[in-house]
């Protein structure tokens, strides 16, 4: 059997579903991720879509994606025997991954629970914290969701339209990127730990990590003093945004300089359609034989050009809308010119180019619906190693589903005990 990358790592995840996905990466690598829940379940178990739409803790499509490869404990760190099995947990750990607010981790350290005296106490051992702003500084104390992450790292600003509000990305992007960015603090921890035998605090401020996806929008702060400015779907230049087709949408950034092909290849591209209209003519010929980054950038430079922009950008919409998205994708790509799918959720599901790749991963997940199984397809890893590669090797797991398996014959805790211990509801 091919070893994973990180077999023999043992990883306690207590996050909430902001962490998830830094606990799924190293799972997927072959790390022993056990996730240790709040005695009725990571509250986020209930999260929507579900399996064929039935509400439940046990078939949250999204649950099983963020937890699959990782085992799952019961544990109430409110109770003083939920702290001492969390203790005996933790010995047995190289790393800690926790998401909890500034209030949480004071309680917490009030009692005992104090990533500080378990560190002293392993010196090996690694402590992932994944906050919102951060542990110090005057935002520290402040709790976070995605879409506060998004308006707080400047992401926000930069999405919808000129005229428009800031709006928030789809999905939980904040949460993804700094899961990314917990992984990798944790990995390169590891590798000094194993090297030196110290382990140290990784901190991951989600605004922070989520910063970078501003792209330039820094840049052009420091060096131009201005800010960059929302443009939604509208085509300030022709050729450039996201253009309707026969059957979708693609996205074009034709006639850039330096990038492809030039607008003349666009124009003959039209002609040979029979769909240039009056584009061919001199007009509108010279000016896009000259197309160059002076009116690509400087506002006054478009205004001077802008009846030929303007009627070269309502041609050009006709012209894409008048093929399917793969046809104006590929004869597009047979020309230089940069033209992109934008997909849809099926058509990632139905992509011949990732069946091929088999990046797609199948697994039974459980649902306690009965004897039947789930079946489904996974997304695979956003990495290929070739040697310890990636993989889904277990369903998510249910509520508690290895507290035997962990507690007894792993911590070492006597069955008779572990039975008292559910008793009073530490575990």
């Amino acid at each position: 059997m091919t070893q994973s990358a990180l077999d023999g790592v043992r990883i306690l995840d207590l996050t909430s579903e902001m962490g998830w996905y830094c606990g799924k990466l190293l799972a997927d690598l072959g790390a022993d991720v056990i996730k240790v829940e709040p005695v009725g379940g990571d509250p986020s178990r209930g999260r929507a879509p579900f399996w064929q739409g039935i509400p439940g803790r046990e078939t949250s499509l999204r649950f099983w994606y963020f937890n699959a490869n990782k085992r799952s404990v019961t544990l109430d760190l409110g109770q003083y025997d939920g702290r001492w099995l969390f203790g005996e947990l933790v010995k047995t750990a190289d790393i800690v991954i926790e998401s909890w607010t500034a209030a949480e981790r004071a309680e917490l350290v009030e009692h005992d629970v104090d990533p500080d005296a378990y560190m002293a106490a392993q010196p090996a051992l690694i402590w992932v914290s994944i906050t919102g702003f951060g542990l110090d500084g005057p935002r520290a104390g402040w709790e976070v969701t995605d879409i506060v992450a998004q308006a707080a790292a400047g992401i926000a600003t930069l999405a919808g339209y000129p005229d428009g509000s800031p709006m928030r990305i789809a999905g939980n992007q904040a949460y993804a990127v700094a899961g990314i960015s917990a992984a990798q603090g944790a990995l390169l921890a590891l590798l000094q730990a194993e090297a030196t035998g110290s382990g140290q605090r990784v901190e991951t401020s989600i605004q922070e990590a989520l910063s970078i996806c501003q792209e330039t929008a820094h840049l052009q702060w420091d060096f131009q003093g201005t800010s960059r400015e929302r443009v939604g779907e509208s085509h300030r230049l022709p050729g450039i945004g996201t253009y309707e087709t026969s059957d979708g949408y693609i996205f074009s950034m034709v006639g850039v300089p330096g990038f492809g092909a030039p607008w003349t290849e666009v124009i003959g591209w039209m002609d040979e359609n029979g769909m240039a209209e009056d584009l061919t003519e001199p007009e509108y010929a010279n000016t896009f034989a000259n197309f160059n980054m002076r009116i690509l950038l400087d506002e006054e430079e478009q205004a001077k050009h802008a009846p030929v922009l303007a009627r070269a950008q309502e041609v050009l919409t006709r012209f894409y809308a008048s093929k399917t998205t793969m046809e104006a994708y590929e004869e597009g790509q047979s020309r230089r010119l940069l033209i992109g799918q934008v997909a849809t959720p099926s058509d990632i599901a139905d992509s011949e180019h990732l069946d091929a790749r088999e990046w797609w991963l199948e697994l039974n997940q459980p649902t306690r619906l009965g004897s039947e199984d789930a079946a489904l397809r996974y997304p695979g890893p956003p990495y290929h190693l070739s040697e310890t590669p990636a993989s889904v090797r277990r369903p998510a797991p249910q509520v508690g589903e290895h507290n035997q398996e962990v507690w007894v014959d792993e911590v070492g805790i006597p069955v008779e005990d572990l039975i008292a211990f559910a008793g009073e509801g530490a575990i």
